[in-house]
C-alpha cells in the first residue's frame, strides 16, 4: 500500500510545471490527478478578482454539472474539502490562489483521506506553476499587443510620410504655379511705376509701387516655401564651387546698403583675410547670410549693423551683429522654428513670416555647418554661421551634389563625403579593413565623382599631382596605385616600371584602348572602376 502511495504521489507531482503554457500544463495535471486517483471527472476553473469562476478545462466534459453549485463551494477557499453532489458522485474541491480544481470521484471511494493529503502537499507547487504560466500568458498578451501597435504606428508613419510626400509635392508645384503669374505681376508693376509715359497721375503710380512692393513680398514668401518642400522632400541641390568669401561677403553688403541707408543704419564689415576660400555652395551661403542681414535691418530702427569674417583652425564664421529689438532668453530657444517669430506683436510690426531663420538652419546644416544665436532683449543680437573648412555635406544624394570649378587647385581631401546616416549605420557591426589608395591625378574636379564613390567604401585616399610626390609617398605601404595617364605630367612608363618592382598593385586610366589587364578606358571609368578596384583588392 506505501509503495502504492509513494507512485501515486510521484506521478501527480511530476506532472506538474513541466510547460509555461497554462493549457498544457493544465491538461497533463488534470489528466494525472483523474487517472491516477481512479476518478471519474475532473475540472479546473480559474478565479477572478470578485471569486467568480471561469471554466478553463475539463477531464472528460459529456455530462453537464451545475456551477451554481461550484460556485457556493468556493466561498471558502482555506482549506482541502469534499462535498456530495448527488447519490452517486462526491466531488473533491482543491483550492488554490487564482484557481480551483474539482475531482469527481464515486461516493463509495476509499482512499480520500490519502488523497487530500497528498494534494495538500502539491498546493504551493501548482500555485507558483500556475502563477508562472499566467505571467507568461500576459507577457505574450503585452507583445502581441504591442507587436499590433508596432505594426499600426509603422502603417501609420507610412501614411504619414507619403501624405508628407503629396504635401511637399503639392507645394512645389503650387509655389511654381503661383510664380508664373505672379512674376508677371512684379514685371508690369515695375515698368508702370516708373510711369515713362507719363500717363498716370501721382495716386496711381503710389497704387503701382504696392503692388509691386506686395507682390515681392508674396515672391519670398512662395520661395521660402519651395525651400522648405525641397528640404523636407530630399531634393534640395548642393552646386560646390570654390568661394572667395571676403568678395561674397563685401558684395552683398554693397547689395543690402539701400535698405539700410532707407533707415539710416551703418553697415560696417570687417575681415583680417582678403582671400578666405572655401569649397561651399555660393548660392546657398548668400541666401543664408542675405536672411540674416535683412533680419538685422528689418529688427533694428537705429544704430549700427557689423558683418564680420573670422576663421579659426577647423572652421569660419561669419557674424552679423545689430544694435536692434533684441530677443529674450526664453524666446531664443524656438526662433529656427518654422512660422516661429519672438512674439505675435514682432509679426505684427515688422511683418515676416518666420521661414527665414528655419530655411537657413536647414540649409547650414546642409552644408556641414550650424547657426547659433545670442541676444539681449532691447540691446541687439548676435548670429553666427559657422562653416568647416572641409566641406561636410549631410543628407543628400550623391545626384544632388555637382561641383563646378575653372580653377585646377581644387583639393578634394577638403571634401567630407556624404554623410548619408542610414547607410552607415548598416555597417555598424561588420569590422573592415580600411584599404589605402593612392591617387595620381592632376584633375582633381575630374576625379570628383569617383571621390564619392570610393569614400563611401571606407578607403583611405591620398592624391598628389605628380609622381615625383608618389615615389615620396610611397615609402609607406598602399594597397592600389590608380594613375591617370592624361593629367599626370612624366613619363608613365618609369613609374609602372617602379609599381613592378615593388609589387604594387595599379590601375591606370587611359583615353586609349588599351588590351591589358591593368588598363581602363577613360569613358569607361565611371561605370567600371569601382568593380574594377574591388576585384585588385579581393572585395
Amino acid at each position: 500500500m506505501f509503495m502504492e502511495h509513494l507512485a501515486l504521489t510521484y506521478k501527480c507531482h511530476s506532472s506538474i510545471g513541466n510547460s509555461l503554457d497554462l493549457n498544457i500544463m493544465i491538461k497533463e495535471v488534470l489528466t494525472s490527478f483523474v487517472e491516477e486517483t481512479n476518478a471519474i471527472k475532473g475540472f479546473f476553473y480559474l478565479i477572478d478578482e470578485n471569486n467568480k469562476l471561469y471554466k478553463y478545462l475539463a477531464y472528460d466534459d459529456n455530462f453537464a454539472y451545475d456551477e451554481t453549485i461550484f460556485q457556493e463551494q468556493i466561498k471558502d477557499l482555506a482549506v482541502i474539502k469534499y462535498f456530495e453532489y448527488n447519490q452517486k458522485e462526491i466531488i473533491l474541491l482543491l483550492p488554490l490562489e487564482k484557481a480551483a480544481f474539482f475531482i469527481v470521484f464515486e461516493k463509495d471511494y476509499s482512499k480520500f483521506e490519502f488523497v487530500i493529503s497528498m494534494f495538500q502537499d502539491l498546493i504551493v507547487k501548482l500555485n507558483i506553476s500556475i502563477d508562472a504560466c499566467l505571467n507568461v500568458q500576459k507577457i505574450k498578451n503585452k507583445n502581441k499587443m504591442l507587436n499590433h501597435l508596432a505594426n499600426e504606428l509603422k502603417e501609420q508613419q507610412k501614411q504619414l510620410l507619403e501624405s508628407d510626400k503629396y504635401k511637399s509635392n503639392f507645394l512645389a508645384n503650387m509655389s511654381h504655379e503661383l510664380k508664373t503669374p505672379l512674376n508677371s505681376i512684379i514685371v508690369i508693376s515695375s515698368i508702370m511705376a516708373k510711369n515713362r509715359n507719363q500717363k498716370l497721375d501721382d495716386e496711381q503710380i503710389k497704387n503701382m509701387k504696392i503692388i509691386n512692393s506686395c507682390g515681392n513680398d508674396l515672391l519670398i514668401l512662395i520661395n521660402d516655401i519651395l525651400d522648405i518642400s525641397k528640404i523636407e522632400a530630399g531634393e534640395l541641390s548642393i552646386n560646390l564651387s570654390k568661394i572667395n568669401l571676403f568678395e561674397l561677403l563685401e558684395n552683398l553688403v554693397l547689395d543690402m546698403q539701400p535698405l539700410a541707408n532707407e533707415k539710416g543704419l551703418v553697415v560696417n564689415y570687417n575681415s583680417n583675410n582678403k582671400e578666405l576660400f572655401l569649397l561651399s555652395d555660393l548660392n546657398r551661403i548668400k541666401q543664408i547670410v542675405k536672411n540674416l542681414m535683412s533680419n538685422a535691418i528689418k529688427f533694428t530702427d537705429k544704430g549700427s549693423i557689423e558683418i564680420i569674417l573670422e576663421e579659426n583652425i577647423n572652421d569660419i564664421i561669419i557674424k552679423v551683429i545689430d544694435e536692434g529689438i533684441g530677443i529674450s532668453k526664453e524666446k531664443l530657444d524656438y526662433i529656427f522654428e518654422r512660422f516661429k517669430q519672438a512674439d505675435g506683436s514682432t509679426t505684427r510690426k515688422y511683418g515676416g513670416t518666420g521661414l527665414g531663420l528655419a530655411i537657413s538652419k536647414e540649409l547650414a546644416s546642409l552644408l556641414g555647418g550650424e547657426i547659433k544665436a545670442f541676444s539681449t532683449l532691447g540691446q541687439g543680437s548676435t548670429f553666427e554661421l559657422i562653416l568647416p573648412k572641409k566641406t561636410n555635406i549631410k543628407n543628400i544624394s550623391d545626384d544632388k551634389v555637382t561641383i563646378s570649378s575653372k580653377n585646377t587647385d581644387i583639393v578634394i581631401d577638403d571634401i567630407i563625403l556624404f554623410d548619408m546616416e542610414e547607410s552607415l549605420k548598416q555597417e555598424d557591426n561588420i569590422i573592415k579593413k580600411d584599404e589605402k589608395l593612392l591617387i595620381i591625378n592632376s584633375d582633381y574636379v575630374a576625379f570628383f565623382p569617383i571621390a564619392v564613390l570610393l569614400r563611401k567604401q571606407n578607403f583611405i585616399l591620398t592624391y598628389c599631382k605628380s609622381f615625383e610626390e608618389a615615389y615620396d609617398i610611397l615609402k609607406n605601404k598602399y594597397d592600389l596605385v590608380i594613375i591617370d595617364e592624361d593629367n599626370s605630367d612624366l613619363d608613365i612608363f618609369d613609374f609602372l616600371d617602379y609599381c613592378k618592382e615593388n609589387e604594387l598593385k595599379k590601375i591606370v586610366i587611359s583615353s586609349e584602348n588599351i588590351e591589358e589587364k591593368d588598363y581602363l578606358q577613360k569613358q569607361l571609368m565611371k561605370n567600371e572602376l569601382m568593380n574594377k578596384i574591388l576585384t585588385y583588392l579581393g572585395r
